[in-house]
């Protein structure tokens, strides 16, 4: 069985969906597609069965949240 999921993550502003996409862009290959469209990330998965598709997206959700932890970390040392 063939699975595909869609997930938007609404950003604080364009410059943070931009800055988040490209941060874990990377890791993204060949498991999910994701672009920066205004002030959400647009993300799509495929996998062949549901296991696979929740594995990538807890995978995804993991470093986006890590990558968006050390932006408010650097934002927060800028303005020291």
């Amino acid at each position: 069985m063939k699975v595909k999921c869609k997930i938007w993550i609404k950003c604080k502003s364009e410059k943070e969906a931009k800055m988040l996409n490209d941060a874990i862009k990377i890791d993204n290959e060949r498991y999910i597609e994701s672009k920066a469209r205004g002030n959400y990330i647009e993300a799509e998965a495929k996998a062949n069965d549901i296991l696979s598709i929740l594995h990538t997206l807890d995978d995804f959700l993991a470093c986006l949240s890590l990558a968006q932890q050390s932006i408010e970390v650097a934002e927060r040392i800028k303005r020291e």
